[in-house]
């Protein structure tokens, strides 16, 4: 009898240890640890929100949601009701750390921190398209460039380009032959069929103007943005999918590379004076960015950075380097680049500076090789930026000194970005 007494007891014992283990506040849950789990947490401009999973607890009161900033330790910031797992922080500081923690509170006990996570919340967010040839991914990603917003896949897109006064993306799709207006959920707003396959798109948000460089047709489409033709300007070139455009609304005209043939041409909207005029020589044009300040074009080249001003007169730039990439800061004219010496085989990333007499920094060594795709933070002064990395598949965002901020998997080289 005695026997069975003392195992009774001991089987109420661990009965009794097994329900406090399963309790989500017990910190030797091995699930909980007992804090709130699933934390996750995105900006969106200058939005952070934050969400955790519900706890199974009884007598939960509610949830505190600790902030630090900076370096500065996570301290309580505010606290919400039990039936409550997400929340929206509007007071956030642009361009700084934010670390976030949450802590259930019941009737009788307050449990463990969560993990801390952290975000650079900011005044934009990026669009990335990818335009390499088997792809078809768009992805809306953070300021900061370690958060994914959200993503829809295409066919095969080879544009991006966003609508701030609308608040729409406009991206072209080369072999549905299509260009889609869409919401920032991703949503499709207006969808154009064009019939030719669009190698490239540019818009004009003052004039309501989109510009398609079509590949089979070898022309330009000016189209309203309800997808009505204004205007058709045939190019005196081969179209290929390695053509790019730009519309630069200073001095109202288009910019096209042809990557096969080596030209440039600008065509004057305005049709003042002779209105398509060929630029040759230079040598394997990529990417081409209007100069947001005084009108003219940056052109990447295989032999520097090639800028045309209005006048039609001509700069090189950083002529021993294979320029994959530029990125024009809209705001003070900075341009940033990627590319590899072509003498020594080592890669660079920098900028020249239009405030310094276009003089070179150097930001990124060969210690970040393989980088191709950049798109600069715009503001005054040094910026951060975003870049692809080839080979390893990865965004790399980096603020102005150069440091890692963010990173996301997932990626080509070849991409095509927008701001929101």
């Amino acid at each position: 009898m005695k026997d069975f007494l003392l195992l009774c007891i001991a089987l109420l014992v661990l009965a009794c240890s097994d329900r406090e283990r399963s309790n989500p506040l017990d910190p030797t849950n091995p699930v909980t640890g007992g804090a709130p789990t699933g934390l996750v947490i995105q900006s969106n401009r200058d939005t952070v929100t934050i969400q955790w999973n519900a706890m199974a607890v009884d007598d939960l009161e509610s949830y505190r949601i600790y902030r630090g900033i900076g370096n500065n330790e996570p301290i309580l910031f505010d606290e919400v009701g039990a039936r409550i797992t997400k929340y929206k922080d509007t007071s956030v500081i642009t361009d700084s750390v934010h670390q976030y923690t949450i802590q259930a509170v019941t009737a009788f006990s307050e449990g463990e921190h969560s993990q801390v996570q952290t975000i650079i919340p900011g005044l934009i967010n990026f669009w990335v398209a990818d335009i390499s040839l088997y792809s078809g991914r768009l992805t809306r990603i953070s300021y900061d460039g370690a958060h994914m917003l959200n993503y829809e896949n295409f066919l095969t897109l080879s544009a991006v380009a966003f609508n701030p006064q609308t608040r729409t993306a406009w991206i072209a799709d080369i072999w549905a032959e299509r260009l889609y207006e869409l919401r920032t959920d991703m949503s499709v707003k207006t969808e154009v069929h064009l019939a030719i396959p669009p190698v490239d798109m540019a818009i004009d948000t003052t004039g309501e103007r989109l510009f398609t460089l079509l590949m089979n047709e070898n022309s330009v489409h000016q189209l309203s943005f309800d997808g009505y033709l204004i205007e058709s300007i045939v190019l005196p070139t081969t179209v290929t999918r390695y053509c790019r455009l730009a519309y630069d609304d200073i001095t109202s005209s288009l910019w096209i590379s042809n990557y096969e043939e080596s030209l440039v041409y600008r065509y004057k909207l305005d049709n003042s004076g002779d209105s398509l005029i060929t630029f040759t020589g230079v040598q394997d044009p990529r990417d081409i960015v209007p100069d947001p300040l005084e009108g003219g074009c940056w052109v990447a080249t295989k032999a520097g950075i090639t800028l045309i001003f209005d006048d039609g007169s001509i700069s090189v730039y950083k002529d021993s380097m294979n320029i994959k990439d530029i990125s024009l800061n809209a705001v003070n004219g900075d341009c940033y680049y990627v590319g590899k010496n072509s003498n020594t085989g080592q890669w660079a990333t920098g900028r020249l500076s239009t405030q310094e007499s276009l003089q070179d920094e150097i930001i990124l060594g060969n210690d970040y090789p393989y980088l191709h795709s950049i798109q600069v933070v715009p503001g005054q002064g040094p910026r951060g930026f975003l870049v692809s990395q080839a080979y390893a598949w990865k965004l790399l965002r980096f603020d102005h000194q150069g440091q890692t901020i963010g990173t996301m998997t997932g990626f080509n080289a070849r991409l095509d970005f927008a701001l929101e």
